[in-house]
């Protein structure tokens, strides 16, 4: 049975000077008050009378009339509530309470919808957020509040239609004064447009339709400030508009109009840009020339290529924060001029790939310097992992975390001569098949290794270390078949060899004069797939690591598939935001606990 509708307080059946005191007063004068208590007295008296009289019905001679006189109690009740609201305090909050009061409600909509995204990180879809006018109908001063607070109406939706791909999005005649009206109420105030481009349907035609761009003409637009834009099969067609105060957008495509690209001549002149996130719509071999690079803060470009990254970095002098969604499958003759210049990116202190990274390939990281370089983190999909090793100085001279979860055959080796290029390195999440042994004796102080000279005390400022492990050569021996003829023992007694020396042998050896200060392990998060025989493993290395968290302060994690809220080899995180701004948690799947060396959620040993 669904919720019953909302009545208004002059349908209720109340005395008129008691609703003309509603409509009137928002605080009471006392004569008003007393009619209402006046009022209020009746109506419990009524409601008294219909309780007492369903309670003295007698079964089953008057049973018959019990619904009638239910009904009659609901309406008394109704119009008991009705006065009593009007005496409420609730009536008496200031204006600019009730204005932080009306923002916190329409805030934590948004909230709310971002976090059962999250939980939900295989739906893509846009929020459905609250507007301010559903507040305008609660009543006339909720209305007059409303209507008076321009930061409530700062979020705009239009649904706009197309016919044919690349046709201009076009917004429906019937809705463009009701568009026009919510844009003056936000007068000068800063506000949002998310804009989705929908098929026309089977419905009535839209008879003389206006474009989108003729829409955002008015003065208002020179207050837009963010712009979310899924253009569907339509193409952007903005150029000629000028958003003075505009700082960040998201573009992208959804269903069948995801093979598209972006006309970036449509693009409308964005003198404030700072933040974007723009998604698979960059034509192959070219670099697009109108977008401000230059002062780009916060930047997400997918699909490109490296040569198309390597190019793009050079423009970006002002970035801080980049993520990428590369593919290196270089085909035909790049279409941008490709610098020579020697380019320092101040700035930049992390990076984040999807699909593959760019380093290590065919195309090399010359010409760029990245001095505060601090994070980078790659997320891979069945790419070989390859590091750049001719311009590390330049490159990674900075780094102090570095995460690599990357779904493909990855062994310690491969690990090993990755670290070997980082010795500063604070933090390190890595994912591997095999090779564990020569790994975690990498990762040991003190252990002597052939080819690394007479170096022990390697990764000597690592602080927090994760591992996501992949078990299938570490099969238990009653698992193994002939197709898996060569397995592994899992090396618990390494795995312990190599917290020991990190936690509780550290203090021993720090009294060698002759060694310089080494960092103490903090924390290890150690994640195992989802294999039939991972919780013997999960098992085995509890108990390797437990004895030295009981004698450190080592924050320890050990956990299997059934602890994870996330799926840890989904090899793109940065989907499940898509439609986010920077600021509302564009990368927040990246910084979950799935991939935190310091995870919140999951159980400690």
């Amino acid at each position: 049975m669904g919720p019953s509708p909302e009545i208004r307080i002059h349908q209720l059946g109340l005395p008129d000077d008691i609703v003309a005191i509603a409509r009137v007063h928002r605080e009471l004068p006392p004569k008003a008050r007393g009619d209402v208590e006046a009022a209020s007295t009746t109506c419990q008296e009524a409601v008294a009378a219909l309780q007492t009289r369903i309670d003295n019905l007698e079964f089953p001679k008057d049973w018959p009339h019990r619904i009638p006189l239910y009904e009659e109690l609901a309406a008394a009740q109704e119009r008991l509530n009705a006065c009593q609201s009007l005496l409420s305090v609730k009536r008496r909050v200031p204006v600019e309470t009730m204005t932080e009061i009306f923002k916190h409600y329409l805030d934590d909509d948004l909230d709310e919808v971002l976090s059962d995204r999250m939980e939900r990180h295989w739906e893509l879809e846009w929020p459905r957020k609250r507007t301010a006018t559903t507040l305008c109908l609660v009543c006339q001063y909720w209305n007059t509040v409303a209507l008076a607070t321009p930061s409530l109406w700062s979020n705009i939706f239009i649904e706009t239609e197309e016919q044919m791909s690349e046709d201009q999005p076009l917004v429906k005649s019937s809705h463009v004064n009701g568009l026009h009206h919510w844009m003056q109420r936000v007068g000068s105030h800063s506000w949002s447009l998310y804009v989705r481009a929908t098929y026309p349907g089977y419905g009535p035609a839209n008879p003389a339709p206006v474009t989108l761009a003729q829409l955002l003409q008015g003065p208002e637009a020179l207050h837009l400030q963010r712009l979310t834009f899924d253009m569907g099969r339509s193409g952007l067609c903005l150029s000629g508009l000028v958003f003075p105060e505009l700082t960040s957008i998201v573009v992208g495509r959804t269903g069948m109009g995801g093979l598209g690209f972006l006309e970036f001549q449509s693009l409308p002149t964005l003198p404030a840009l700072t933040h974007a996130v723009v998604d698979s719509l960059v034509y192959r071999n070219t670099v697009p020339m109108n977008i401000p690079w230059g002062q780009l803060t916060h930047l997400y470009l997918g699909l490109i290529d490296n040569r198309q990254w390597k190019a793009i970095m050079k423009l970006c002098k002002s970035l801080q924060r980049g993520a990428f969604k590369v593919k290196c499958q270089l085909e035909g003759e790049p279409q941008f001029p490709q610098s020579e210049a020697q380019v320092t990116l101040r700035d930049l202190k992390e990076l984040t790939f999807t699909c593959d990274s760019p380093f290590g390939r065919d195309v090399p990281m010359d010409g760029l310097s990245f001095p505060a370089l601090e994070k980078i983190r790659i997320f891979s999909s069945y790419s070989d992992l390859r590091w750049e090793l001719a311009n590390v100085r330049a490159l990674f001279g900075a780094l102090t975390h570095l995460t690599i979860l990357v779904d493909a055959w990855v062994s310690g080796g491969d690990i090993v001569s990755i670290l070997n290029t980082l010795p500063q390195l604070q933090e390190l999440y890595i994912k591997i098949s095999e090779g564990y042994d020569l790994l975690f004796e990498y990762l040991t102080y003190g252990r002597e290794l052939e080819g690394m000279g007479a170096e022990r005390f390697r990764m000597r400022h690592l602080r927090a270390l994760g591992f996501s492990l992949e078990t299938q050569s570490y099969r238990p021996m009653m698992s193994r078949t002939a197709t898996h003829s060569i397995i592994h023992l899992f090396p618990y007694t390494r795995v312990a060899d190599l917290v020991a020396s990190r936690t509780v042998a550290v203090r021993r050896w720090v009294y060698d004069s002759t060694i310089d200060t080494l960092q103490e392990l903090e924390a290890l998060v150690m994640c195992v797939d989802n294999q039939a025989w991972a919780p013997s493993i999960e098992e085995g290395l509890k108990e390797a690591v437990k004895p030295y968290v009981r004698q450190s302060g080592l924050r320890a994690v050990v956990c299997g598939p059934e602890d994870r809220n996330l799926n840890l080899w989904v090899v793109d995180p940065t989907e499940v935001h898509k439609w986010n701004h920077w600021d509302e948690g564009f990368l927040n799947a990246v910084e979950a606990d799935e991939y935190s060396l310091y995870p919140k959620s999951y159980p400690f040993l």
